[in-house]
């Protein structure tokens, strides 16, 4: 789904996958395994590629399920964006100039990132397991109802070190994981 908008977008505004690796900063050969859906970009990495179509990483992805203000719990969309099967659903509503973007984040049993950093801020309320964060070496262990806030800048890396989901409240700047 992401890598068929991005190809669409791309060939809509007339570039080629060289001009978006090179205001990207990904390989021709990443961005063309996205755009064929042989693999899926991480958070950073689709930050990236937003920026360089001069888009909002919102739109790669459904629309929040709500009336503009208000999200029911029944109609959230589910979605997936990296290899890892992370699943994210929103929660905040879809008005104009909006900064934050709140999500319901799953991740599975084992899971690690990539570390990355970007531009913004995140939050993250553990509601249930444990999840670890590392920010420039330093690695904080959050348990069920732990909280931490950090700027996107610093390099972060998580982690789900158990055998079980980790399920948390994530918001973060700008919009939709950008």
């Amino acid at each position: 789904m992401i890598g068929k908008k991005v190809n669409a977008l791309r060939k809509s505004k007339g570039l080629t996958l060289q001009r978006v690796s090179a205001l990207s900063g990904l390989s021709v050969a990443f961005l063309s395994q996205v755009e064929r859906e042989l693999t899926s970009p991480s958070v950073s990495s689709l930050a990236n590629i937003a920026r360089a179509l001069e888009v909002a990483p919102s739109y790669f992805f459904p629309p929040p399920a709500s009336n503009g203000l208000l999200v029911r719990s029944y109609a959230r969309q589910p979605f997936q964006m990296d290899d890892a099967d992370v699943t994210y659903a929103r929660l905040g509503g879809d008005f104009e100039k909006r900064n934050l973007e709140p999500l319901f984040v799953t991740y599975p049993p084992n899971y690690s990132s990539e570390e990355s950093s970007h531009v913004g801020e995140e939050f993250y309320y553990v509601l249930d397991g444990q999840l670890i964060i590392t920010l420039s070496g330093t690695r904080y262990t959050l348990n069920d109802h732990d909280s931490i806030h950090f700027s996107s800048e610093e390099k972060h890396q998580i982690q789900n070190c158990r055998e079980v989901p980790v399920h948390l409240i994530a918001i973060t700047t700008p919009t939709l994981l950008g």
